[in-house]
């Protein structure tokens, strides 16, 4: 590599004597000197560069990581709870069994079928749930069309 072209620069006086004597030190000139001084700082601003680089996708793994290990942690704590809510229905499921006969039951299972396709098509008309829709079900199971739950729990039916 020919070290041809020329760079002025400016220093003082301490400064000049330390290059001075890092020439002499090293049996050079303080042409060399100052070029290799320039070399290895840029190889050190290229390098602390790519370690910010480094360090930067470093800390993205690490909060893709966490990130990862809470939803696996929600996801868990999700399935816990639904395992719950379905010990739950089955235990009312079992005693509403043992009071009622199965017509009754199988007219609560279809009531319960029915309230949920409901809900679907209700909440995708609406985009999202509507308190007075869940009211006005309400009253129209008891009118008739539905499993009176006054009833099933007073043990009337």
């Amino acid at each position: 590599m020919a070290r041809d072209q020329e760079i002025t620069f400016y220093s003082d006086e301490q400064t000049l004597r330390e290059l001075d004597e890092l020439a002499d030190d090293q049996d050079t000139t303080r042409s060399t000197v100052v070029f290799e001084l320039v070399r290895e700082g840029l190889r050190r601003e290229r390098e602390g560069a790519v370690s910010a680089e480094t360090r930067a996708s470093e800390r993205l793994q690490d909060l893709l990581d966490d990130g990862l290990t809470d939803m696996e942690d929600t996801a868990r704590e999700i399935q816990d709870l639904n395992a719950k809510t379905g010990v739950y229905a089955v235990a009312a499921f079992e005693l509403v069994k043992q009071q009622h006969g199965e017509a009754a039951i199988r007219e609560a299972l279809q009531t319960g079928a029915r309230r949920l396709r409901e809900d679907d098509v209700d909440d995708l008309a609406s985009g999202g749930d509507d308190d007075q829709s869940a009211t006005a079900e309400d009253d129209s199971d008891q009118d008739g069309s539905g499993l009176d739950f006054e009833a099933l729990r007073e043990g009337n039916q």
